[in-house]
C-alpha cells in the first residue's frame, strides 16, 4: 500500500512540474509583477519628439526651424499652449548632446516659451540605426536577463514612449530595421543596460509549448547617441564622442555573436551567421562602442550565410 501511494505521487509530481509548466508559473509570475515596475512610470517614458527641420524659405525666426511631434500621439501640445499634429519650434538647444546629422533621430526634451515660437530644450538624442522609415508605434525595451525552459518566455520589457502602458514580452526582431551588424551587436548590449534602446515596431503573436504570447518587430531601432556636441542652439554638425570606457571589448553572448565591453546574456538560437562571428575582430569602433569591424570578408561571410547572392 505504500509503496502504491509513493509510486502515485512521483506520478502527480513529474506531471506538475514538467519544464513546460516551470515556464508557464515563472511567467505568470512575470506577469503579476509587471506592475511594480517603477521605471515604467511616465516620467521615464514621456517627451520624446521625432523632428524634421524646416526647408521653408522666408525670413527667420519665422521659418528655418524645426517641426516637432510627441511619438505615439495624434496632436502635441505646442509652447503657446495649443495642441496641433505638430509644432514649430525656432531654435533646439542641444545642451551639449550631439546633434544629429539627419531627421531620423528621435530627441527627448522639453518645449518652453521663447519669443514668438518657442523652443525644444534637449536632453537626449537616439540615433537612428538606418535609413529605414519607422512604422508602428515606439517602446523602449530592455533585456530582463530571464532565459526559459520552454517557449515563449518573456524575455524582454518593453514601455510605450509618452504612455504608461508597458508589458513583457517574447523577445524582440531587429533584422527588419535593416541596420549594419556592429549596430546590431550594441543593441542587444545596449539593451541590458538600464536605458536600453529605443524601437518602432509592431507584434506578432507566437506560440509553443508555455503558451502564448507576442514578439515586437522592428521596422527601426534607435541608440542613445553618447559624448558631448558643439551645445548651443540652431542646428548644424557635432556628433558622438566623450570618454573611452577603459574595460577591454570581448566576444559575447550565447554563440559569442555579441561584441560588448560586458557580459551579455542572450537567447541560444543558433544562425549560419554567427560562424561568421569567429574570426571577426571584436575591438573599439570611431564611435567609442564595441562592435564587430566590418571588412571585406567578414561582409562576404555574412552574405553568404544569409543567402546573399
Amino acid at each position: 500500500m505504500i509503496l502504491r501511494v509513493s509510486v502515485l505521487a512521483l506520478i502527480l509530481v513529474s506531471l506538475i512540474f514538467t519544464p513546460t509548466a516551470i515556464n508557464k508559473a515563472l511567467n505568470r509570475v512575470n506577469a503579476d509583477s509587471e506592475g511594480l515596475a517603477v521605471l515604467d512610470s511616465l516620467a521615464s517614458t514621456s517627451s520624446f519628439y521625432s523632428f524634421r527641420r524646416d526647408l521653408r524659405r522666408c525670413a527667420s525666426p519665422r521659418c528655418g526651424g524645426f517641426f516637432v511631434k510627441l511619438v505615439n500621439q495624434s496632436r502635441t501640445r505646442c509652447a503657446d499652449g495649443r495642441f496641433q499634429s505638430e509644432c514649430y519650434v525656432a531654435t533646439v538647444e542641444w545642451g551639449g548632446e550631439p546633434q544629429p546629422d539627419s531627421d531620423r533621430a528621435l530627441l527627448r526634451g522639453t518645449m518652453r516659451p521663447r519669443g514668438l515660437f518657442g523652443t525644444l530644450r534637449v536632453s537626449e538624442v537616439w540615433q537612428a540605426a538606418s535609413a529605414n522609415q519607422p512604422s508602428g508605434s515606439f517602446y523602449r525595451v530592455r533585456d530582463r536577463g530571464l532565459r526559459c525552459i520552454a517557449a515563449p518566455c518573456a524575455t524582454h520589457h518593453q514601455a510605450t514612449l509618452n504612455s504608461t502602458a508597458s508589458r513583457n514580452i517574447a523577445g524582440v526582431d531587429l533584422a527588419g530595421a535593416g541596420a549594419p551588424d556592429n549596430s546590431l551587436s550594441e543593441a542587444m548590449a545596449a539593451m541590458t543596460n538600464r536605458d536600453g534602446i529605443l524601437v518602432s515596431g509592431v507584434h506578432t503573436p507566437v506560440t509553443g509549448p508555455a503558451g502564448r504570447s507576442v514578439m515586437l518587430k522592428a521596422t527601426q531601432f534607435y541608440l542613445r547617441a553618447s559624448g558631448t556636441g558643439t551645445g548651443g542652439s540652431g542646428t548644424g554638425g557635432g556628433g558622438a564622442g566623450g570618454n573611452v570606457a577603459e574595460r577591454p571589448c570581448k566576444k559575447t553572448g550565447c554563440s559569442s555573436q555579441v561584441c560588448s565591453d560586458q557580459d551579455v546574456v542572450t537567447s541560444c538560437e543558433w544562425r549560419t551567421e554567427y560562424e561568421c562571428y569567429r574570426k571577426a575582430a571584436c575591438e573599439r569602433q570611431r564611435n567609442g562602442e564595441c562592435g564587430f569591424t566590418q571588412t571585406p570578408e567578414l561582409a562576404a561571410c555574412l552574405k553568404r550565410a544569409r543567402g546573399g547572392d
